[in-house]
């Protein structure tokens, strides 16, 4: 099908997010070739001129010489070349964050090569003269701007999902971007054939996680991926969790509840100050902050499926220990970035810590010490809060308390408060340093953290006040004779 639409050749120019200059040499690369019969804007470059999604990315498809385009490409706009796949034409041209790739096509005609893509709405082609003409023409064999349009994701065949498995991943990634609802005949080719994912290369794979942990339906989507049982292939060890009962402070079991805190996760991360009294900064919107975030709520009880015991009552001893060692592994075999690893391990490891305090607290038992503690070993306290937050709100059984949110609150900003007076207070001017102890006769090891977190805790309480009662204090509790 050959469509026309004026005032939209302008669109795509408007749309193209490079860097001004290489911009405009895209532009004038683009228009010394606008005489070529067989060379096209293709997939998601053409989906966004109707979408208006920001065009960071070109697909450049051509029939002939494509050798000669994609060097003179490289020379002219001065990008790296990328050899993706030579000997399926298929070339990449890399700059920053932008790319530009270029592709054979796949059978005689651009019609062929389309039918050879994923879906509907991404087997759409525009000839790059018709970018420089008054109308502009799209070609759509198989019927996806009405797709795009009606807002469906209708996968070309199932040849095309088992000739690269990673597509049924993509398939939840428009999905998760808004682009529509997942056809029904979609989704049962996704379920038949989810096992392949796993022979993708695991790049691609987090690729496309990545995508939907920054979206703002990241919950949705896991949800649906679960339903056609496609998430497990991917997360292995959140099946064990199923069925796994909880005590009445929870109301779901441990599988439900992961997948509901997430949910309270997302909406926390859109109004901070709604659920934790907190504005919205400009951390709130970082890729990092939220994957971190979203990954340590889904998974902070994924170790209770191993730790689950009952004799008088349900208990999971040390699930948090085994819930990050188990994120670990499976993070690493997808090739997350060290250190959101890390960052998320320690969240994970450290997500009862608060609920622990607060019973201090109701108790009248809570230690500056134990506050104190907390801080130091979890410097992304937001990030912790939201966890916590996320994972009391989506606990709702009998036993809660009716206002254990407001008392998490409560909790945390006490928290804030001593760590910004420990950052004001004690950062500034150490009283006393390792130096002083080995003055005192102390030889370095592990008695210093010791001595050093303790001589903090007395300064913060205010049983003393300056070095010469810190350094008398030292050696009448360590042994010290003066």
């Amino acid at each position: 099908m050959l469509l026309e639409f004026k005032n939209l050749t302008s669109r795509f120019f408007d749309l193209l997010n490079f860097p001004s200059k290489e911009k405009e040499l895209i532009i004038s690369f683009l228009r010394k070739f606008k005489n070529r019969k067989d060379f096209y804007l293709t997939g998601g470059s053409v989906r966004a001129i109707f979408t208006l999604e920001s065009i960071s990315d070109l697909d450049l498809t051509v029939k002939e010489d494509i050798d000669f385009l994609v060097s003179f490409a490289k020379d002219y706009l001065g990008y790296k070349f990328v050899p993706l796949a030579p000997d399926l034409g298929m070339y990449r041209l890399a700059k920053g964050r932008n790319t530009i790739d270029f592709t054979s096509f796949r059978g005689s005609t651009i019609e062929e090569d389309l039918r050879e893509r994923d879906f509907t709405f991404n087997a759409m082609a525009i000839p790059v003269r018709s970018l420089f003409e008054s109308k502009m023409e799209l070609i759509d064999p198989l019927l996806g701007y009405r797709d795009l349009k009606n807002k469906i994701i209708r996968a070309i065949g199932e040849k095309n999902i088992i000739e690269d498995p990673l597509r049924i991943l993509r398939g939840y990634r428009f999905f998760a971007s808004g682009l529509g609802e997942i056809e029904k005949n979609t989704r049962f080719l996704f379920q038949k054939h989810k096992r392949l994912i796993s022979i993708c290369a695991k790049e691609r794979i987090l690729q496309e996680l990545l995508y939907i942990l920054i979206s703002e339906n990241t919950y949705k989507t896991f949800k649906l991926m679960d339903e056609d049982k496609v998430f497990d292939e991917i997360f292995q060890y959140m099946e064990k969790t199923k069925g796994v009962p909880q005590p009445t402070f929870h109301h779901l079991d441990v599988r439900d509840h992961l997948f509901e805190s997430l949910k309270y996760c997302e909406d926390i991360i859109k109004n901070p100050e709604k659920y934790l009294g907190l504005k919205k900064t400009n951390k709130f919107l970082e890729e990092d902050f939220i994957i971190s975030v979203k990954l340590a709520t889904l998974f902070h009880d994924l170790g209770k499926a191993f730790t689950f015991d009952i004799k008088d009552r349900i208990t999971f001893y040390g699930h948090e220990k085994v819930s990050a060692e188990l994120f670990k592994e499976m993070a690493e075999k997808l090739r997350f970035k060290k250190d959101l690893i890390y960052k998320v391990y320690v969240l994970i490891k450290n997500h009862m810590r608060p609920f622990h305090l607060l019973k201090e607290k109701q108790e009248k038992r809570l230690t500056l010490r134990a506050k104190r503690n907390l801080i130091k070993d979890v410097s992304d306290l937001e990030e912790l809060f939201i966890i916590c937050m996320a994972d009391s709100l989506a606990s709702q059984g009998p036993d809660k308390e009716p206002d254990y949110e407001e008392q998490l609150k409560d909790l945390f900003y006490e928290l804030f408060r001593l760590k910004e007076e420990l950052e004001r207070e004690y950062k500034k001017v150490r009283i006393v340093t390792g130096y002083d102890l080995i003055d005192l006769g102390f030889k370095p090891g592990p008695i210093f953290k010791e001595i050093l977190q303790d001589i903090e805790i007395q300064f913060l309480e205010k049983k003393v006040t300056s070095k010469e009662e810190a350094l008398r204090y030292i050696k009448e509790k360590f042994g010290l004779s003066s």
